[in-house]
């Protein structure tokens, strides 16, 4: 073998490897500091410590990947494209098998980020009511009134409306009062009697609007604001029947 191909190929070589020593190197450094700030960020937004933790760690293997294939590169030069092509093939093979779990994982993470509900909260989705347990990659557990254990896939989150029962602290509440036309009902006397009752808020006010009269009867609709909606409207329809016997209420 002639020498001067050997000396060649070596020195050739060495380049490479340094090319190669200083793009792990930069790839690292570059690594940390992405994981770093991305981590700095969520924290930031007050996302969800998995995600928080996850997202960074996603964040760094993606640059360290990008080293390794620039590393390729180096070596391989030539067949570099081929080696590339491969792994996209083999990369969409994985991503049609695997796409309801991936979908089901990109959406958790969205969840644990953006937090549109958290443990605690109740919310209403795909059907179901119930309270959220907790929230994984993959799937959130909910808790229903009755007892039941519902596993929801985050995907529906994406695709479904969520309602979020709890994101408010107050729920309205809405009572009906029929009397007679001919019959007198003062306002303010109603206002009195709902906001005696300590369950229901004093802001905002309760109120008091004449709906319609009709076949000699008077309806009005009495509104109020809660924390809890059913105990405010049993509250507030006992207060009414109490502070006016002769007139029917019902609630909404």
């Amino acid at each position: 073998m002639d020498p001067n191909l050997v000396r060649e190929a070596l020195l050739d070589y060495a380049i490479r490897t340094l090319w190669a020593a200083v793009v792990v190197v930069i790839a690292i450094v570059i690594a940390r500091a992405v994981r770093g700030t991305t981590m700095r960020q969520l924290t930031r937004h007050r996302a969800h410590a998995n995600a928080t933790i996850l997202l960074g760690n996603l964040a760094q293997l993606g640059v360290i990947v990008l080293g390794v294939l620039i590393v390729l590169a180096i070596y391989t030069q030539g067949a570099f494209g081929w080696i590339l092509t491969s792994f996209s093939v083999v990369g969409i093979v994985i991503g049609l098998s695997l796409q309801d779990i991936l979908r089901n994982f990109f959406a958790g993470i969205w969840v644990l980020v953006e937090r549109p509900f958290r443990i605690g909260d109740t919310i209403d989705v795909s059907g179901y009511t119930g309270l959220v347990e907790e929230i994984s990659f993959r799937t959130t557990q909910l808790r229903t009134a009755d007892g039941r254990q519902v596993i929801v896939p985050n995907g529906d989150f994406m695709t479904k409306p969520v309602v979020n029962l709890t994101r408010f602290p107050l729920r309205r509440g809405v009572v009906f009062l029929t009397l007679d036309a001919a019959g007198e009902l003062s306002t303010d006397a109603v206002k009195a009697a709902i906001e005696s009752v300590s369950v229901i808020a004093r802001d905002p006010a309760p109120s008091v609007e004449l709906r319609r009269v009709i076949n000699g009867k008077a309806r009005y609709q009495v509104t109020f604001w809660a924390p809890d909606h059913d105990a405010g409207v049993a509250a507030a329809v006992a207060a009414l029947r109490k502070q006016f016997p002769e007139v029917e209420v019902r609630p909404a």
